[in-house]
Parts: C-alpha cells; structure tokens; sequence
C-alpha cells in the first residue's frame, strides 16, 4: 500500500495535521506518529505501522492501494460530467433577474451598462413569470426533489408584490408534486420593510443576500443613490429587524483596493451596528473579490486580505471553517446542460448571470425553451464557449483533475477561467499559484478547529 497523493500535512501552531483532501479527513499527529509518516513516505515500508495505526490510516483513505488515486480522479470526471449533461438532476436552481430597474448607482457594478434602460424595463415581468411557471411545471418531474430560484435584479425588492405573489403559486405547484421549494434574495437592502420581512417568515426563504462596502461615510459614497443619500443606517435597521425575525441575512463583502480598511474597520466596529446575538445563527458574512475594476485585486493579491479580514469575521462567528468536502460537480449554471436557468424579466436566457439584460449574450428565450420541450441545448456560440471550451475537460489541459485540491476550489468559477484565458485576469495556473492559495486556505481552516 501506498500514501494517496490527496495526503497533505500541516504544521500550525507547533501542530501537525495529516490531511485528506479528498474526503476532508484530520489526523492530529504527535511527533512520534509524524516521523513515520515522513519515513514511510521515503522507505514505503508499511512495517513501521502498528496494526491500530494501519487500521485508521486506511480507514481514513490516507494508506491506499496503488490505483486508488487513479480511481478518484475519473471518479471526479464522472461525476462532474453527471452534474454537467444529466438530464434527470434531482434539483433545479432557477437565477431570476425580475427586473433591471435599480434604486442605487454602484460605480463597480457589473451590470451598470445594462440597468434603469427604460426599453428593457419590468414591463414584461408577468408575462415572462407565466412562461417560467410553464417551465417549471414541466421540468419538475417525479425524480426532482428540490427547486430554487434566486431572485436578483437590478434590486429584486422593486418588485417585492411580485416576489410574494410569484412564491406563492409556485410553491402550491411544488406541495402538489411532493417537491421541496425554497429561494434566495441578492439585494441592496434598502427596501426590505416591515411588510415584506412578515411575508418572508411564512415562506422557505434561505437567505438574503446584502452588500455592505465599509464604515457608513465610505459606504455612503458607493451604496447609494443619484442624490448621494445615507443608506447605510437604513441598510444596518433592515439587517436587525430580518434577524430578529429569523431571516438569514449574509453580509457581502465586495472587496477591493479602495475599500479594503473600510471593510476592515466596519467588521472590528460590528457588534456596535448589529446584534452579536445574531451572529452565526441568523447574520452571516460572505467575503468576496470585486472583479473587472481598475481597483480590483487580481486573484493571487486578494488572498492577502481574504485571509486577514477571514480571521476577523471567524472571532466575531460570522462565518465557520469548514473542511467537509462533496463530489466535483460544475460550478454553475454557465457550464451545463441542464434544466438549470438564468432569465431576465423580458424572457431572456443567459449563460452566465454577468451578462443579464445584454442581449448579445443572450442564448435563447424562455419561451423558446418550452416550444423545444424544455431541451436544454442551443447551438449558440455562448453555449459552446462556456459549456465546452471552459469545461474542465479543455481549461488548464484537463490538470485540474489531477489536482489534489479540486473538491476545495470546483475549478473556479467558468466566468474566472473565461478571464484567465483571454489574460482579462492573472493566470493563476501558472507556477500553480491556484494550488498555493486553496493550500493556505484549508491551512487557515485548520487553524481555527479546537484540536
């Protein structure tokens, strides 16, 4: 027998951890037990192990037989190209741009050219929701068992009415066929009031999604209106009241070299703003790169103050240090042929949801959808991009499988590998950069558990 090359060992604070990263398994190795792992490494002679010793190493699929690794790659192959062409997924995740009508001005705003145009406004909201109800009800067949939809704009809470009413017929339509519903909100925060967190306590609403850039002067000078209002303390209100009610709210990061002390500075003052009560139960943090601005970080530079304000939101217990690992499946819609959907309000489908209410990105209609039975291919020059040619089977010269770090980082997100391979970002493939930061990554995790 052999150690798997998914074997990884960590030295933090005068610890030593044996890791696993293919199923997320943790030894902690006193002196004794890491000097064997060093030798059997050199001399691969197995005698050096007490039976107890080999018993947990093979358990723990860190001693395994020669071809074991081998396997675990084509079975990340399989299982990556289930998630990308099976047409019988238990789940569907509709991304609904409702509207792209905004109440704010966000210079760093992807979809800032395609906003407030009056020719692509809400207008057609209702009559795009009855053809996504059609679709729905004719993709959600006997072997699925759960259906999302993330609301997301534009601000989605322009258009709170429709959220409610749309919820409601499809949840109906979900009892009926024995089906789990459930949804997510990406919103500014502005105008979730009083009514609408009433609504949302009787309805599967996982989480609101709301984007804080920094202390209050510096967020008002970026989260804000033409007429430069204060939303932060209006933004801080909502957030309490949502908790209090037991809505999830997570608190997005978008970070970048502006920002970055702001941002820094608001989380060490969050128990002033926000009930520390709250924190880890019903208030989250979700720590972000902006991308596509000239003050972005490029994604090796990030890494640097990822991990520093990381530390600061995991001893206020806003986010967790987890090591569990599942299945390679493809990051998201944008690289699959599924049943899985991106829709804008006017009917419109997208690869990626980057590109909403640009019809030169456009793959199709909704309604063209169901006119060809709700097949999930068209011959668009996007689908074959992001489908194909940023498939994991092409990006990188199909390494990624072999990477012993797959499961932690899924292969980046196809909009990344797009960037990366038209030199728009760093390629951090090169000099296997991407492996450094996913290795300092569960580096820090471990650091966090009480061992």
């Amino acid at each position: 027998m052999e150690l798997t090359n998914y074997c990884e060992i960590f030295n933090i604070n005068n610890k030593k951890f044996l890791f696993n990263t293919n199923n997320g398994s943790l030894i902690v190795l006193d002196l004794e037990s890491y000097k064997k792992i060093i030798l059997f490494k050199k001399n691969k002679d197995i005698a050096i192990f007490s039976e107890d010793e080999i018993a947990v190493l093979i358990d723990q699929e860190f001693l395994v037989e020669s071809n074991f690794d081998e396997e675990i790659k084509n079975r990340n192959k399989l299982t990556y190209n289930i998630s990308k062409y099976s047409s019988e997924k238990e789940s569907v995740k509709i991304d609904f741009a409702i509207t792209n009508l905004c109440n704010f001005c966000c210079p760093y705003c992807f979809e800032r050219e395609n906003l407030n145009k009056k020719e692509n406004c809400s207008s057609n909201l209702i009559k795009t929701s009855e053809y996504l109800y059609q679709y729905i009800d004719k993709v959600t067949l006997d072997y699925v068992k759960d259906l999302k939809i993330v609301y997301y704009g534009g601000e989605p809470t322009l258009e709170k009415n429709f959220i409610i009413k749309f919820n409601e017929k499809v949840k109906n339509l979900c009892v009926e066929k024995n089906i789990k519903f459930h949804f997510n909100i990406i919103s500014n925060g502005y105008l979730i009031d009083g009514d609408f967190i009433k609504h949302l306590q009787f309805e599967d609403c996982d989480f609101i999604q709301i984007t804080i850039d920094g202390e209050k002067e510096f967020h008002n000078s970026r989260r804000t209106n033409k007429c430069k209002i204060n939303t932060f303390d209006k933004i801080i209100y909502n957030i309490n009241k949502c908790a209090e009610n037991k809505i999830k709210i997570v608190i997005r990061l978008n970070v970048d070299k502006q920002n970055y002390q702001s941002i820094k500075q608001f989380l060490e003052k969050i128990t002033n703003l926000l009930e520390k009560k709250y924190f880890g139960q019903y208030i989250f943090v979700d720590i972000a790169r902006v991308f596509g601005s000239i003050n972005s970080f490029n994604l090796f530079e990030y890494e640097k103050y990822r991990e520093e304000l990381f530390d600061i939101c995991y001893k206020q217990k806003l986010v967790n240090a987890n090591l569990m690992v599942s299945n390679l499946n493809t990051f998201c819609i944008a690289e699959s042929l599924t049943k899985d959907i991106v829709l804008d309000s006017n009917g419109n489908l997208y690869r990626c949801w980057n590109n909403v209410f640009d019809e030169n990105f456009k793959i199709g209609t909704i309604q063209e959808r169901l006119n060809n039975n709700c097949d999930p291919y068209d011959n668009s020059d996007i689908t074959l991009d992001f489908v194909e040619n940023m498939s994991l089977m092409n990006v990188n010269n199909s390494k990624c499988f072999s990477c012993k770090y797959i499961k932690y980082c899924q292969g980046l997100c196809p909009r990344i590998r797009k960037n990366i391979i038209e030199n728009i970002d760093r390629n951090i493939y090169k000099n296997n950069e991407c492996k450094k930061i996913i290795k300092k990554r569960i580096q820090q995790l471990i650091s966090k558990l009480e061992v």
